[in-house]
């Protein structure tokens, strides 16, 4: 998936410069430190199948923004499932799909961790994985921005480092959430009868592996040359 950041507006290629270069002085203090969002997060042991790390999962009760990491594929590092829930949600917004609860969240994008256990790709899934509210890609647009985690200790690290994440690739994530509804409509085109978000055989509904240095250059060449 390839964006052009030249079609952005100076006030976003601001913004997410501020949180490129915010994001890239965490990863220098971690990597300074020997840590990552995936050591942070699991201390010194190694992930349980399914299970949710930190216990009970990281919420900012001023944003209500969520955020929990677990392994449950083969060979992989692991993800972080981040969330924002009604009461941060932007006035008007409504579910398409709502699983029943009132507090139910809107799944807003996956962060795939590599190796080394920093980001390495964006994705979206389908709604069953997650038991999520189902909210129109637009909507989950306008959500992206009030995701905001703050706190102390080292969830509040990974929670603040996500925040720049979000902030600093919006554009991409969009995108993805956009190219999730299509291939749910085009899947329940070539399913007739099924019902498409609870469909085992769709997780995943679109992905982008990331590159913080190339981004951050695309960036940067989108800018004025005093600016970039």
């Amino acid at each position: 998936m390839k964006l052009d950041p030249s079609l952005l507006s100076r006030g976003a290629l601001t913004a997410m410069a501020a949180a490129g270069d915010k994001l890239v002085a965490m990863e220098a203090d971690m990597r300074a430190r020997r840590t990552s969002p995936r050591a942070l997060l699991l201390g010194t042991g190694e992930p349980t199948e399914f299970r949710h790390f930190p216990a009970g999962d990281a919420y900012d009760f001023g944003s209500h923004s969520q955020f929990y990491f677990h392994v449950h594929r083969p060979n992989e590092h692991g993800h972080i499932h981040t969330f924002l829930r009604p009461l941060g949600m932007p006035p008007g917004v409504e579910p398409v799909v709502s699983s029943g609860s009132t507090d139910s969240p809107s799944h807003l994008v996956a962060v795939g961790l590599n190796g080394h256990g920093f980001a390495s790709e964006l994705f979206t899934t389908n709604r069953w994985v997650t038991g999520e509210s189902w909210y129109a890609a637009d909507d989950v647009a306008v959500m992206l921005p009030r995701f905001h985690m703050a706190g102390d200790g080292p969830a509040g690290l990974v929670g603040r480092w996500l925040t720049a994440l979000l902030a600093l690739y919006r554009p991409l994530v969009v995108s993805l959430v956009e190219q999730r509804d299509e291939t749910v409509a085009a899947w329940s085109l070539a399913h007739p009868g099924a019902d498409p978000l609870a469909d085992d055989d769709l997780e995943l509904t679109s992905r982008a592996a990331i590159d913080l240095g190339m981004w951050r250059k695309m960036l940067a060449a989108a800018r004025s040359p005093d600016e970039g």
